[in-house]
């Protein structure tokens, strides 16, 4: 027979049991569906943001061109990952999401090729390119490029361009077929992967004008430029720059022809009047030097 006084304390110790349940189970709920969520809301902020410092270095480096201001060094610091925001919420792991990552890496880039009906062996030209690639948990991945002045978002699905590189085409007086190119290049090697900060450091370098095509000014009777990219989405969306640069001019169709070979990308024009020499080239090459720095997130 079970005492009064023992029954009540084995009421306590269910009472308590069964509180712990109910906590382990409202943790259990917080982690699989609160934690995943502020996770994925603070990687796609982050990736806004990388978005936004992609586009300042853009027009940063323009800004250096424009200006001619060889040597001066640009610092831009990008927030690799999602560090800073998940220890904004809070010190216990169990109820932060994990932090993300990200590399940056200067890379050879893609190959430019500029021929014309003078030269028709053409100059080659290696781009650079500065590029990030996230390592999300939450979210999907993406890979951020920098190319000759132009600005690719790379997902599972494929690239896109987010903002159209430094070329041109033009129609003078219904007579011309005015062609503008700034062969932008990135020298330079570095890979960083890091949940901090990375200073990318980067500088105008000096242009000489006796090695072509720098300084490219003729009227030729047409002219091509094609892109040799080693990714094959990365092509397909420089063959909708090559194409959108003539269409939002309103250059007739049959002033260009672009195409696309597998990881090559072309447009090639021949002006109104193939034959004659009605198209206005223009290449002004724009080098810059860049370097990768790690960078402290804090002073203590």
């Amino acid at each position: 027979m079970i005492r009064a006084e023992d029954e009540e304390g084995l009421s306590e110790v269910v009472g308590f049991v069964l509180l712990l349940g109910v906590l382990v189970l409202a943790l259990s709920v917080y982690q699989v569906y609160t934690v995943p969520a502020q996770g994925r809301n603070d990687e796609i902020g982050h990736m806004n943001d990388v978005k936004d410092r992609f586009i300042d270095y853009k027009l940063a480096l323009d800004s250096l061109w424009l200006n001619n201001a060889t040597g001066v060094p640009l610092s831009l610091a990008f927030d690799m990952g999602t560090g800073q925001a998940t220890a904004q919420g809070g010190h216990l792991p169990l109820f932060t999401p994990t932090a993300s990552a990200g590399g940056l890496n200067i890379t050879e880039g893609d190959l430019l090729t500029i021929e014309t009906s003078d030269h028709p062996g053409g100059w080659e030209i290696k781009l650079g390119a500065l590029e990030y690639t996230s390592e999300n948990h939450y979210w999907m991945d993406q890979t951020w490029t920098y190319q000759m002045g132009g600005i690719f978002l790379s997902q599972d699905d494929g690239t896109t361009l987010r903002l159209a590189p430094l070329f041109a085409v033009s129609n003078l007086d219904l007579t011309t077929a005015s062609v503008t190119i700034t062969p932008v290049t990135i020298k330079g090697s570095g890979s960083v992967s890091s949940t901090g900060p990375v200073r990318v450091e980067t500088r105008l370098q000096d242009m000489p004008e006796d090695r072509p095509p720098y300084g490219i000014h003729a009227q030729i009777e047409w002219m091509r430029l094609s892109i040799k990219s080693s990714d094959p989405w990365r092509a397909v969306a420089w063959e909708r720059a090559l194409k959108e640069a003539p269409a939002r001019e309103g250059i007739p169709d049959e002033w260009y022809q672009v195409a696309r070979n597998g990881n090559i990308a072309s447009i090639t024009v021949t002006g109104p009047d193939p034959g004659e020499k009605d198209v206005l080239l223009h290449v002004q090459r724009a080098d810059f030097y860049a370097s990768l720095h790690g960078a402290a997130a804090r002073i203590e």
